[in-house]
This record gives structure tokens, sequence and C-alpha cells, in this order.
């Protein structure tokens, strides 16, 4: 008894001078630069960037990295100073074009462009009582359709039939796209799809054997898990919306979803989150491609706000100063909910003055990117690598922690199926590892584990779990069912 006291004592000592130890991470054309505390969890931001460019990856000490492709990414400080550099490219000369274009009955608005080299056609959907045009004016949204052109994917924009009409045609209290019933032949949205489509073709732009896509937000995300699947289309895709079930039962092409871990949505909220996820567990088990990641919190930055269109550097910093001032933002660096803050301003606008002298559509912005921040119900750029990734791949290879299927011969784990504990076997080297639930949130990390090391599951909930090894030169995964 006395020895496993001891051990004990050797481990929680070991644990917490370690954790004592403090190293500086340096982030060149980025922020998250400081020192830190080994274990901490860094998140860590490119620098903002115009149409023009768009963000290609991370270099430097990214083995560290949650994810080194995305613009936002966390690390876990290791036990020595590091530095990591973000890489912004300019973007290839192109042009979003836009015009009016004949529908079925109806003149739409509509956005595209198509780069040399086509690889293949994304439809971008917006959600309830949005526009075509969002996807090129909002900050978020337009870094991915940036990020899809610069990849050579060509892009069609266009919008709701009640929104060109400003008509609800439906009687549900909402414009937006007329998902259900999915209906081909009569439903005038799918149709204005395919006319846009044909019209395209006609003109000698595109093919009608080019491969298409499909990304959608919130409403617009349920029209593109219907639609993808009605013209069977290569992918799919949905932000913040998990669609119906019939839909994963029936489809046989790949479908990804990218849900807000705290949207706030009436229509999705935990309870959408949670069908997504049984939605992805449906094709997962009829071995169709597919993908869940959860968009989890992140703090506020001072240069936040330069993101938006003619928010300098210096105009972010004076708007965060006063979120913070108006105890907008937490002692952890995370705002309050979005819609709160607009409370609080409008009640109080001269507390504000930054704030105040923008414009509508920056003010609009500002929440936006509150919103975003925060994961509740908004379209996010976090993960555009780890879209269009899934759209070339579609589960080829991996592309960040999912649901689907992992085996990685170089990582043993037993028992499998396990109870409390269960035993990582690593042949060579020294990784770090993250082990993440159904849901795509780490539960655990260890650093720097070689050879065989144990793993009290006590505290883990029943399930499945994706095993993440990340060293210098190599990343594997596996999987594990705690009973």
């Amino acid at each position: 008894m006395k020895s496993i006291l001891l051990t004990i004592s050797i481990i929680i000592s070991l644990f917490t001078g370690l954790h004592a130890q403090i190293y500086n991470l340096t982030v060149v054309n980025g922020y998250g630069s400081r020192d830190y505390h080994v274990g901490d969890t860094v998140h860590i931001w490119s620098v903002a960037y115009d149409n023009t460019k768009t963000f290609l990856k991370w270099t430097g000490d990214t083995q560290y990295m949650e994810n080194p492709d995305e613009w936002h990414t966390t690390l876990i400080m290791p036990n020595q100073n590091i530095s990591v550099t973000s890489v912004i490219v300019n973007m290839p000369t192109y042009t979003i074009n836009y015009e009016q274009i004949m529908g079925k009955n109806n003149l739409k608005n509509v956005y595209y462009c198509f780069p040399q080299n086509l690889k293949g056609i994304i439809y971008f959907f917006h959600g309830t009582g949005g526009s075509a045009s969002g996807w090129v004016d909002k900050v978020e949204n337009r870094s991915l359709v940036n990020a899809a052109v610069a990849d050579t994917f060509g892009v069609i924009i266009t919008e709701a039939e009640e929104i060109t009409l400003n008509t609800d045609l439906n009687g549900d209290g909402k414009l937006r796209w007329l998902t259900f019933p999915l209906d081909t032949i009569n439903g005038i949205d799918y149709l204005n799809i395919k006319i846009l489509t044909d019209t395209f073709v006609n003109r000698g732009y595109i093919s009608h054997s080019i491969p298409k896509y499909s990304v959608g937000m919130s409403n617009g995300g349920s029209f593109s898990a219907a639609i993808s699947y009605a013209y069977h289309y290569k992918a799919g895709i949905s932000y913040c919306a998990s669609s119906v079930q019939p839909i994963f039962i029936a489809r046989n092409n790949p479908f990804a979803f990218r849900m807000a871990k705290y949207d706030d949505n009436a229509e999705v909220g935990p309870t959408g989150n949670y069908q997504a996820w049984q939605n992805d567990s449906i094709l997962k088990s009829r071995s169709i491609c597919h993908d869940y990641q959860l968009h989890d919190r992140q703090p506020i930055y001072p240069q936040r706000f330069a993101r938006i269109q003619g928010v300098s550097l210096a105009t972010s910093q004076l708007i965060f100063n006063e979120l913070l001032l108006n105890n907008q933002i937490d002692a952890n660096g995370y705002a309050i909910q979005a819609d709160t803050i607009l409370s609080n301003y409008q009640s109080n606008p001269t507390a504000y003055p930054t704030l105040s002298s923008l414009t509508s559509d920056q003010k609009l912005d500002v929440l936006t990117q509150l919103s975003v921040s925060n994961a509740e119900h908004n379209f996010y750029s976090d993960l555009n690598h780890e879209t269009l990734s899934f759209l070339n791949q579609l589960c080829s290879t991996e592309t960040g922690v999912s649901n689907t299927e992992l085996n990685d011969d170089k990582i043993k784990v037993y028992p499998n199926p396990a109870n409390n504990i269960i035993v990582i076997n690593i042949p060579e080297g020294s990784y770090c590892i993250s082990i993440y639930n159904h849901l795509g949130q780490r539960v655990k990390y260890l650093n720097e584990v070689s050879g065989q090391s144990s793993i009290d599951l006590t505290d883990f909930n029943s399930g499945i779990y994706i095993i993440k090894a990340v060293s210098q030169k190599n990343i594997l995964t596996t999987k594990f069912i705690k009973q």
C-alpha cells in the first residue's frame, strides 16, 4: 500500500512540476504569442487578409497543432519554446461575377466563378432570411468561397425562390429554401438550380459531367442534404443543420456535417447537433463516406474585428477594449452571448463610441464575429480546409478527427472494447496523444508518449473514441470502444 501511495505521489509531483514549467510561443504573421504553461491548450489565429489573398497553412513547430491547415487552430504547449508562422498566399486572378439569370418563373440573383483547370462545381446555399450576396459580402462565408476558388472549384451561388419574391410561399412564417417535399419535378428551388446549371452548360462554361457538390448554412444546409441526394451530387455538406433522417437512410453519396457546439437557434441547438450526429452515424453504419465536426468556442483576441472590411487593427483594438470595459468579455477572454451584447449596446450606445461609429453592416459583422467565436448559430470559416479536404478526398484519406473509419496498425489498443483501462502501444518514437469522443471533443491529452502506456477510462462515458497520435514525422489514428 505504501509503495502504491509513493508511486502516486511521484506521478503527481512529476505532473505538477511539468505543468509549472513555462515556455514561450511565438506566432509569426498571426496572434497568440506569449508564455504558457506546459500542457496549456492555446488558440492561435492568422493575421486578417482581404479577398486578394487566402490562408494556406502554418509552418514551424506544427506537430503540436490540432490542425496546421486552418487559419484558426489550437495547440498543446510542449516543454520547450516553439514558433509557428501563418502562410498567406495571393489568390489567382479571379472575378466573382454577378448576373440576373432566368429561373423557371423569375430572374434569379446569381454569383458565379469558374477558374481555370476546373475540378468541380460547388453550389452554396444561404440560410433562412439570407441571400446569395451573403456568400460574397460576409467575411466568414467569403473566406470559404475564396479558398474553394483557389483550389480550382467553380462556385454557383443563388437564392431561394421565397427570397426572390419576398413571399412566404408555404406559409411557415419564414423566407427560405423549399426543401420538402423533396420534388425535382415540381419543386421550384430544385428546378431553379437545374435551370441555372443548364444555362451555364449551354454557354459552354461547364459540362453536365463535371463533378458537383453542395454546401449550405442552416436551412441551406438542409437543402444541401436534400438536393445533393436528389441530384446525386458527388458530395454535400451542411453547416448548422441536421436535415431529416430518411435522406441518410437512403443516400449513397458522401455527406459531412459542420455543427456549432453552442448553437442557439431554436430549430437546431443541442438537439439538432445530436440529430446530425445520429444521421452521420446512419451513414457510418451503411459504410457511406461521412464526417462530423463540432465547432467549439474560442477566446476573443483584440485583432479579431480587423477581419471586417474597412476595420483597421487600431479600430479593432478599440472595439475589443469597449467590450472589455463593459464586461462583455469574461475573465477567460470569452465573449458573452452575442444577442446579449447587442441588447447591452442598444441600451447604452454611448458606452461604445467606436462601435457606434461603424456602419450598420460593420456593426452586424462585429456581432457575427462574436457569434462565430462563441460557436453560436453562424457560418464559420474555421474548418475551411477540413471542408475542402472532404470534398477533394471523400474519405480516401483522413481529413482530421471525424467519425470516418480509422485503422492504423502502428497503434495497438487493448482491450477493445474496454471497461476502465486501455493500454496504448506505439512501437517507435515519441507522440502527443489526443483522445476525442464521438462529438469531436478532445477529452484527454498525453504529452510525449512512447512505447506502452495505460489510460484510465473511469470518467469516460460509454461510446466510440478516436485516438490521434502526433509526432514530428507522423500522424497515427485508431479507435476504441468504452463499454
